[in-house]
């Protein structure tokens, strides 16, 4: 728990230095406690149904800081990754670091991401990024953030097809279908390692996020200081 109050403090002070540059900072920062509560939630799920390759509170750590690299002023597109990554090995947070760098490549080798390599600016962040993956083996801490990752917007939890609908709006992904299908997979793993639907975990938000636009201006101006889940 020690380790858990440290992050949460450095996860806060990021952020809110984020405030001084970054326009929707308040909307990044309640994105990741979304992605906290919702890798804690389906942890510990598996943990009752007798599987306990993710423990829970590392579950959260990493939700908090997967994208810890956007609330540095040097972010642009997908270098958050290894800014994420190269932040958390400075303090220490190897298996943090890890999850900074694996969370936005579930399916790796499988879907073509040229879209995603001609966002870095950087062609030695491109290599490492490139490099790292080609390397890693991702273990179920990798895999369940790619999910939650792309379930949790900063108003609440959203199904799949939700939250990706919305990231298509807003980003010029290609190859949707092998996208979905990549996460689809992703989500009948842990339906299996949580022996339920995992929707089920969320159902009341996932039907409120389905009758919101979430990227309505009203909808964004609610997004505050939201609480780090307890």
């Amino acid at each position: 728990m020690e380790r858990t109050k440290q992050i949460e403090e450095v996860f806060e002070e990021r952020f809110a230095a984020a405030r001084e540059w970054c326009q929707i900072a308040d909307v990044l920062r309640s994105h990741s406690v979304m992605v906290a509560r919702a890798a804690r939630t389906v942890a510990e799920q598996m943990v009752k149904n007798g599987v306990t390759t993710v423990d829970p509170e590392l579950a959260y750590q990493a939700g908090l800081m997967h994208d810890i690299g956007k609330a540095d002023p040097a972010w642009t597109g997908l270098n958050h990754i290894v800014l994420g990554y190269k932040a958390l090995l400075e303090l220490g947070w190897e298996d943090l670091a890890r999850v900074a760098m694996t969370h936005t490549y579930y399916g790796y080798g499988k879907v073509d991401r040229q879209e995603f390599w001609e966002e870095f600016d950087d062609p030695a962040e491109l290599k490492l990024t490139q490099d790292y993956m080609d390397a890693v083996e991702l273990e179920d801490l990798d895999l369940l953030l790619q999910l939650v990752d792309n379930m949790a917007h900063a108003v609440g939890i959203m199904s799949i097809s939700d939250r990706f609908c919305d990231i298509l709006i807003r980003h010029g992904i290609r190859n949707a279908g092998d996208h979905l299908k990549e996460l689809y997979r992703l989500k009948l793993y842990f339906d299996e390692k949580c022996g339920m639907n995992i929707y089920l975990l969320f159902k009341d938000e996932i039907i409120r996020t389905a009758l919101e636009e979430p990227n309505d201006k009203r909808v964004r101006e609610m997004v505050k200081a939201e609480e780090l889940p307890r």
